[in-house]
């Protein structure tokens, strides 16, 4: 099971077109290591593109200066940052545009994970829209399972 990071969209954006939630998966960015400024370019991280960028000119420049093979490894560096702090970058831009952080939820993937925050939390979110975005101590949000009701929505 994957853990996603739970964010409420800020309460002065006028936007209806974006979705109430927005879930970031607690796992390596696999893309991220492919293809890096496409995934950044993907998750509108516009200023770590920038900066990919930059550190990958420098090693372009660095390659042709002194071509040896601890060079062309160096290549590798960015995207292997990206592979493990690549949810984290996502995380961090969206608590600075106004997401607030809702806390933790499970799941085998991202509906399913969806749908258990949304059962366990869905009204109190509605109707008195809390702040959540300095919370020391999120809780995990599991379904409660009993021996006799093993489904997602019991009866």
């Amino acid at each position: 099971m994957t853990t996603y990071s739970v964010y409420l969209p800020p309460e002065d954006s006028m936007d209806n077109s974006e979705e109430g939630l927005r879930l970031v998966p607690d796992t390596k960015a696999t893309l991220a290591l492919f293809f890096p400024p496409f995934w950044l370019a993907w998750h509108k991280l516009w200023l770590p593109l920038m900066v990919y960028f930059v550190v990958i000119f420098a090693i372009i420049i660095l390659a042709f200066t002194s071509p040896s093979i601890a060079v062309s490894y160096l290549s590798i560096l960015p995207g292997l940052y990206l592979l493990l702090e690549g949810y984290e970058l996502v995380r961090k831009n969206l608590e600075n545009t106004g997401w607030r952080y809702a806390g933790i939820v499970e799941g085998e993937n991202i509906e399913e994970a969806e749908i258990r925050f949304l059962v366990n939390s869905g009204d109190a979110i509605s109707e008195t829209k809390p702040s959540f975005h300095n919370e020391q101590n999120p809780v995990l949000l599991k379904p409660s399972l009993n021996k006799n009701n093993m489904s997602l929505f019991p009866e």
